[in-house]
């Protein structure tokens, strides 16, 4: 008898203590989850169902705000993720799990060690407040859900690119030129598949009927040679301007900009695979970086070293330094192919580090907080 009471007693030991352990545990979840901007009350209490989900909100996030279109598969390990739960209840070591999970972009990392001060001292001059910390956290988050392999983020109010690996390591930092105000760049996830070499400009009607057409109407000729422009029709065929009634109001045309280093693409376009007429390009005015105020397209994201994210995207140097003082008349437009369709992200991060990896708070350019 006294052996069996013993017995009860270890028992009931095992089972207190293994209640605290969780208990101990779930407490240090919970707080972890707070300071990096997930909801506490997510997750009421540790079952399995809930704790699947408390953890891949924690690992992988939720959409970003503003975020207008969605067109990349995610990458979500269920599978490691059940793992983490289970690990979790058993009172295994969870947290080395999880933190293999979360993402490997150094820049969350000191993200996450830094915006626990980012609200005092200097930052509060900024006004930046506490949601727009947890909202770049966030986007770090969502941003994992499509880090299988390289991939391409812009955040519109920093103006900048950053090319990222698997491993999280940074491959290419580069200054954009983005929308303005009037015709913002939107947020989204998409694939850049292949490289237009030597590409045509095909005007959008908007800035034909607005921006062009006025000019042109008084001195057609003078104009469209100028801006060197060809104008097409319906089947894709270019039109003699001569032949063209200017004076009346309708205009059942395109305008074509010829290939070259005048072109406003530049010698590069990388298509993107989203609902808009947006895609990253050259310039054939490359002085707009330069500038801290880069805000300043129709909607398209001009990058400011077009060669090096080529070559990065392919995976080999196809590209060599002369190529961007390479300017033929006349050539054809050239599809290249990208071995594996890359994920483009637009963002909108009011706070992100820098090349140097210094904490910046960037001006709200869209006035998409309040």
């Amino acid at each position: 008898m006294f052996r069996t009471f013993r017995l009860l007693i270890l028992l009931l030991f095992a089972i207190n203590s293994a209640q605290a352990q969780t208990a101990e545990a779930w407490n240090s979840l919970r707080n972890y989850a707070e300071s990096i901007g997930v909801d506490s009350n997510f997750c009421v209490q540790p079952g399995t169902a809930c704790l699947t989900r408390y953890f891949t909100e924690i690992v992988y996030g939720h959409t970003p705000r503003r975020m207008s279109y969605e067109g990349v598969t995610e990458q979500i390990d269920s599978a490691r993720i059940e793992r983490l739960t289970q690990q979790f209840l058993a009172g295994g070591d969870w947290r080395s799990r999880l933190d293999s999970l979360e993402s490997k972009d150094v820049n969350y990392w000191f993200l996450k060690e830094f915006c626990k001060r980012c609200l005092v001292d200097d930052y509060m001059e900024y006004e930046l407040t506490i949601e727009q910390v947890y909202e770049t956290l966030n986007t770090y988050r969502w941003i994992n859900r499509f880090s299988g392999g390289k991939y391409i983020i812009v955040n519109v109010p920093s103006a900048t690119l950053r090319v990222v690996d698997a491993q999280g390591v940074t491959l290419l930092d580069s200054r954009v030129a983005v929308g303005k105000s009037s015709t913002r760049t939107p947020g989204f996830a998409a694939l850049v598949p292949s490289i237009i070499l030597y590409p045509y400009w095909n005007v959008p009607h908007s800035i034909t009927v607005k921006e062009l057409l006025p000019k042109i109407r008084r001195n057609p000729a003078a104009q469209l040679e100028a801006l060197n422009l060809q104008v097409i029709d319906g089947k894709g065929r270019a039109v003699d301007p001569v032949t063209i009634d200017w004076t009346t109001k309708t205009f059942p045309y395109r305008l074509r900009q010829s290939t070259g280093c005048d072109n406003a693409l530049g010698l590069l376009k990388f298509q993107v695979t989203s609902p808009y007429a947006i895609f990253l390009h050259d310039t054939n005015n490359r002085s707009v970086f330069s500038r801290e105020d880069r805000f300043l397209s129709h909607g398209c994201i001009r990058v400011e070293k077009p060669v090096e994210l080529a070559n990065i995207l392919l995976g080999y140097e196809h590209f060599d330094d002369n190529y961007m003082e390479t300017c033929p008349i006349d050539a054809s437009p050239q599809s290249l192919i990208l071995p594996r369709a890359i994920p483009v992200l637009v963002v909108y991060n009011v706070l992100d580090l820098d090349e140097a990896k210094v904490l910046r708070v960037y001006k709200d350019v869209y006035r998409q907080w309040p």
